[in-house]
C-alpha cells in the first residue's frame, strides 16, 4: 500500500497506481482477486486479469456486476466468478443474473467453496461451457491444464477406432448409431444439461462419460442412467504448450 510519500513518487515518475479502495465490503474481493492473480502470476498456461484491470470501464463496472476477471487457458478466454461461504442465496442468484445478461463470453468459471451450495439446473444459460469447481489448491493446479488432456489417447484405449469426433453439441464423439460420448475435466453444466436433452429426446438411447472418480459422483447425480468410464486423467497430460497470438 502506498502512503503519501509513495503516491507523491509515482505521481512524480509517472507510474500507474491504484487508490486504496475505503470500502470494507469490497475487500474480501480485493483479497480474491490477489490470491488468484498471485496463485497464476508465472503461469504458462492461464493469465489472470482482475476485474478492475478490464478496459471497457463502461461495459464492466465493478458495482454493477459479480465477475471478478477473466482467466484465458491456453488462449481460451473464461469470465471468472467466486461464491463464498461468506456470500447468501441472494448473492447466488446476483451471480446467476449476472451471467444471464452476459453477451461477450460463452465461457464461464464459477469457483466455489462448497459445491454442495449449487444447483446445477439454475447454472444453465446456453452458453459454451460453465465450469464450476471447487476452490482448493489442488483445483487451482488442475485449471492449469484445462486444456491439456490427451483425450483422443483415452478414447482410443477404450474405443479404438469405433467412434470419431461427434458434429453433436451434447457429446464429443460416436459412431452415429449407438455410442455417444461426452468427457469431463471439470464439472460442467451445459454440457450435463445438453446430455440431459439429448437423453430426454432418445429415451431409447445412452450417454457414455468419461470422468475421474471424484467427478463421477456429482454427475451422477444428474446422470443416473449413463455409462462412466473411469480414468486417472493426471497420467494423459500433455504439458507442453505453445501459445500463439
Amino acid at each position: 500500500m502506498l502512503g503519501k510519500l509513495g503516491i507523491e513518487y509515482a505521481k512524480l515518475f509517472k507510474f500507474e497506481y491504484n487508490r486504496l479502495n475505503r470500502n470494507k465490503k469490497y475487500l474480501p474481493r480485493l483479497l480474491q482477486l490477489s490470491s488468484l492473480g498471485a496463485f497464476y502470476n508465472k503461469c504458462n498456461t492461464i493469465s489472470f486479469i482482475p476485474s478492475f484491470a478490464m478496459k471497457d470501464k463502461e461495459m464492466f463496472t465493478i458495482t454493477a456486476r459479480r465477475f471478478i476477471g477473466t482467466l484465458k487457458i491456453n488462449g481460451f478466454e473464461y469470465l471468472a466468478y467466486k461464491i463464498t461461504s461468506e456470500h447468501d442465496s441472494k448473492y447466488v442468484m446476483s451471480v446467476i443474473y449476472d451471467i444471464q445478461k452476459e453477451k461477450k463470453y460463452k465461457n464461464i468459471i464459477i469457483l466455489v467453496d462448497d459445491i454442495s451450495r449449487i444447483n446445477i439446473n439454475d447454472f444453465t444459460f446456453g452458453m459454451n461451457q460453465v465450469l464450476i469447481l471447487e476452490d482448493v489448491l489442488d483445483n487451482r493446479e488442475r485449471l492449469k491444464y484445462l486444456h491439456s488432456i490427451n483425450w483422443q489417447r483415452i478414447i482410443n484405449k477404450y474405443y479404438k477406432d469405433k467412434v470419431v469426433l461427434a458434429e453433436y453439441s451434447f457429446c464429443d464423439y460416436t459412431d452415429y448409431k449407438n455410442t455417444y460420448v461426452s468427457y469431463f475435466y471439470f464439472l460442467d453444466t451445459e454440457k450435463i444439461n445438453r446430455i440431459k436433452q439429448f437423453l430426454r429426446e432418445s429415451k431409447n438411447k445412452n450417454a457414455d462419460i468419461i470422468c475421474s472418480a471424484e467427478l463421477e459422483k456429482e454427475i451422477k447425480k444428474e446422470l443416473p442412467t449413463a455409462r462412466f468410464i473411469i480414468v486417472n486423467l493426471e497420467e494423459y497430460l500433455d504439458k507442453e504448450w505453445n501459445v500463439y497470438d
